[in-house]
């Protein structure tokens, strides 16, 4: 359990280091609230917040699996003995 813990917080903070960058690299110009706006500009600034959305709830997953690999390896030895027999 703890091995496949490891590899989700790894993917989970590969995912989101990945779609930070890709975001800074794509969109540098997008502000967060734009006047008069086109179609386009509109679209383009959509699609910088869904990848930017994206990356926070990967980042917050990672942290959320943390926990749990922690307090899973954290429980008294008696308990995962006595809860395996």
């Amino acid at each position: 359990m703890s091995r496949k813990l490891i590899f989700i917080i790894i993917a989970c903070a590969a995912l989101a280091a990945s779609l930070f960058v890709s975001a800074q690299l794509m969109f540098p110009d997008v502000v967060p609230d734009a006047v008069r706006e086109t179609g386009i500009v509109s679209w383009h600034r959509q699609a910088a917040f869904l990848i930017t959305a994206t990356a926070w709830i990967s980042a917050e997953l990672a942290v959320v699996f943390s926990i749990v690999l922690a307090a899973y390896l954290w429980r008294p030895r008696s308990a995962k003995t006595s809860r395996s027999q």
